[in-house]
């Protein structure tokens, strides 16, 4: 694979952020402090559409793009273009869904690609879907989208989950002969890098920006798009990766939000509802800072992403490794006891003085 194609996906989100800010100032696209979001000053929401068009320009340079990858192109436009409106009109849950679903049917139908089979996830036979396939997919879409939007809590934490997945995808992909998901996948990856410069600041040349709701609708469709490539029978050109190792390819982001939403429904909230009670929360509470945080939530999603791989290389029967990632989920939930003791210990304190 030509090192030529990454580094045009560096630097088209590179040329895509300098391009954007004026457009941020024109169109008024900033995510502003408030109750829930305390940053300092106006940050441009540009981060989402300038990862797409770095994606985007290494896709088309790369050679003559398949049927089903220029959908992913069209659906994904429409993806961060409803993300844009979403950041700067806030719009109503319904509308969102509307214009989501729209934009995931391009690459359900227009693609023939859904979800049709989950492996022997009970241990006994496969899991087939059949046409409900569709249903699940839009869902499996829509749970990503909300996943990685619902991480987008601290400097670099969505990025970071993104690269995770992408590279770990890449890394699956390379091992079992799926070419165009290796390449894609490192794509992807690579064209969130300048996005992580500039966000955690780490760039003079660069002011800071936000991904948006453009940035976490593009990273979940990607995901789920890649992933359904990989585990279905019509679509992969090389070995099949196992269903169930897509979960510990996006683990953090699905833990947190099924933590989070069965914790809302618990309290008789909306499971939408907005807070300050994810993962990252629980850990700034507790006293670490947000770099120490976001190394450690990235760590975990490292291991987790790297025991995927690994389970699926040595072909463990599917059903374990689910009960393995059970396991795993368990095992995050205790984290929460462990930072509430902390932050419940730090809050004494300060009152003590």
């Amino acid at each position: 694979m030509s090192i030529i194609l990454p580094i045009v996906a560096l630097l088209g989100t590179a040329i895509a952020l300098r391009i954007m800010h004026p457009v941020a100032e024109f169109m008024e696209l900033f995510d502003k402090p408030c109750n829930r979001k305390q940053h300092n000053g106006a940050v441009p929401l540009i981060g989402g559409v300038a990862v797409f068009f770095g994606l985007a320009i290494s896709l088309m340079v790369s050679s003559e793009l398949e049927l089903h990858s220029r959908l992913f192109l069209i659906s994904a436009a429409m993806m961060v273009f409803i993300g844009m409106l979403d950041d700067k009109y806030d719009l109503s849950v319904r509308l969102r869904l509307v214009g989501q679903v729209i934009a995931a049917s391009v690459i359900i139908f227009g693609g023939d690609l859904y979800i049709s089979n989950l492996g022997n996830l009970l241990g006994f036979g496969s899991v087939e879907l059949g046409l409900g396939g569709v249903l699940f997919t839009y869902l499996a879409i829509l749970a990503a989208m909300n996943a990685y939007n619902m991480i987008d809590g601290i400097d670099g934490l969505l990025g970071a989950m993104g690269m995770i997945s992408f590279f770990t995808l890449g890394v699956i992909a390379a091992l079992n002969g799926l070419e165009e998901v290796q390449l894609i996948a490192l794509l992807a990856g690579c064209a969130l890098i300048p996005f992580m410069l500039c966000n955690l600041s780490l760039s003079p040349r660069y002011r800071k920006i936000f991904m948006g709701d453009a940035g976490s609708m593009f990273v979940g469709l990607a995901i789920v798009w890649l992933l359904t490539m990989s585990t279905q029978p019509r679509f992969s050109g090389g070995e099949l990766i196992s269903p169930v190792t897509s979960l510990w390819l996006v683990a953090i982001p699905i833990m947190d939000m099924v933590t989070i939403m069965f914790r809302r429904m618990k309290n008789g909230k909306n499971p939408t509802s907005p807070d300050r009670d994810h993962i990252h929360h629980f850990y700034l509470r507790a006293g670490f800072t947000s770099l120490q945080t976001l190394v450690i939530l990235s760590s975990q999603a490292l291991i987790l992403a790297f025991w995927g791989l690994v389970l699926n290389q040595l072909q463990t029967p599917e059903w374990a490794s689910l009960l393995l990632f059970l396991g795993a989920y368990t095992v995050y939930c205790r984290q929460f006891k462990m930072l509430k003791r902390k932050a419940r210990a730090l809050s004494e304190a300060q009152l003590e003085k």
